[in-house]
């Protein structure tokens, strides 16, 4: 049976963000941003990498549209998207119905 160009399409997207909370770093920062909106540099103290390295990280996060970020003054701050979960959820979902 042929798969469905929409069945392929979410799976691409489930298999995105696994890949994206491949990193250990990217789960941690997801974390705390779940907690906390906050700047990069607030993001990167206690971590193990630079502001910089922090910044790479909230881009390929924002590209998959599970944090954003607003301007406030000079900064700006990130917030979890939790929309962008949504495939994730629903490819769960299949394998927890009761």
């Amino acid at each position: 049976m042929p798969k469905s160009h929409a069945h392929s399409s979410s799976l691409r997207e489930v298999l995105r963000v696994f890949a994206l909370f491949g990193c250990p770093l990217r789960v941690v920062m997801f974390q705390r941003l779940a907690r906390t909106p906050m700047s990069a540099g607030a993001l990167a103290q206690g971590l193990p990498v630079s502001r910089t390295a922090v910044v790479q990280h909230l881009k390929r996060l924002q590209a998959a549209r599970l944090v954003d970020a607003s301007t406030a003054g000079r900064r700006r701050i990130y917030r979890v998207q939790p929309q962008g979960l949504a495939p994730l959820s629903r490819w769960l979902r299949q394998y927890l119905r009761d």
